[in-house]
């Protein structure tokens, strides 16, 4: 009887949780069967070192690049988007599969530019966060069915917009790619405001719906709804593994090579992050920039 080896997986990026998060995933848990986290580079030797030994990951580079020829896939996992493309180019335009532990980037013309690159060169690339993915959405979803045409939707959650780590980009996100989830990617205009290190923000869609994201800088993320109707409030609880879908959903990408995503809808949460990080700047009403 042979064993099939394993699927190997290298990070590039050690300082964000779910480095160490995804790792614990795969190599401990051992879910999703055939794969495993065998290389990490870190920003510094601090973050790489617990990282590796939290996820028990068995090698640390001290430059990316040497995992080339070593790994099957890769996941970029900076904290901060804007180094995320430039991460990743080498190893698409090596032909390996690439997780990009969102944003894909803090810029929508990069984001796009690097979509087209990995097009052109044929290696599957996605990127998500993981609150779209918890198991609790199903039953969110089921009740704005149930609540008559939605006229305001508030999602709130931790974050802040001066973060260092990108501003409304970091935590933004993950607010951001949920709204995306649930409502699509036709947000037409945003208007943003921010009072110290807190933001209240409108992007509004067709049909009168208007989706206010906030950031009161405080846990966890939230629901309230309004329809035509009536309304529900739900705290978005994170499943007892919190990392096990989006796990298994970029996996699936790497033994398929089938991306579950379109470019429309990677590119749709960079869009009306980059109109709120502009409205931001300038205090007014700024239109979400065609993604396709």
């Amino acid at each position: 009887m042979t064993t099939r080896t394993p699927f190997r997986i290298g990070i590039i990026g050690a300082e964000n949780s779910h480095a160490a998060a995804i790792a614990k995933e795969i190599n401990i848990a051992g879910t999703p069967a055939g794969f495993a986290v065998t290389h990490i580079w870190g920003e510094t030797a601090e973050f790489a070192d617990k990282t590796a030994k939290a996820g028990q990951i068995p090698k640390i580079v001290s430059d990316p690049a040497e995992m080339l020829g070593q790994i099957d896939g890769l996941m970029v996992d900076h904290r901060d988007g804007q180094y995320h493309v430039a991460a990743a180019r080498p190893f698409v335009e090596a032909g390996i599969p690439v997780f990009v532990d969102k944003p894909i980037s803090t810029s929508l013309a990069e984001a796009r530019e690097f979509l087209r690159f990995r097009r052109e060169r044929g290696v599957p690339v996605t990127t998500l966060s993981s609150i779209p993915y918890q198991s609790c959405i199903g039953g969110i979803r089921s009740q704005l069915g149930t609540i008559g045409a939605l006229r305001t939707v508030h999602l709130n959650g931790p974050g802040d917009p001066h973060s260092k780590y990108g501003g409304i980009f970091f935590y933004g996100i993950h607010q951001i790619d949920l709204m995306i989830s649930l409502f699509g990617i036709q947000a037409e205009s945003v208007m943003a405001m921010v009072n110290g290190s807190t933001l209240a923000s409108v992007v509004s869609y067709p049909d009168g719906l208007n989706v206010m994201i906030g950031m009161p800088g405080v846990k966890p993320f939230s629901i309230t709804a309004l329809g035509m109707d009536g309304a529900f409030h739900e705290t978005i609880k994170m499943d007892a593994s919190a990392y096990a879908a989006t796990t298994e959903l970029f996996t699936t990408m790497f033994r398929s090579r089938i991306e579950p995503f379109d470019d429309a809808r990677m590119l749709a949460p960079i869009a009306v992050l980059e109109a709120l990080r502009e409205s931001v700047a300038t205090g007014r009403k700024v239109s979400v920039p065609p993604v396709v």
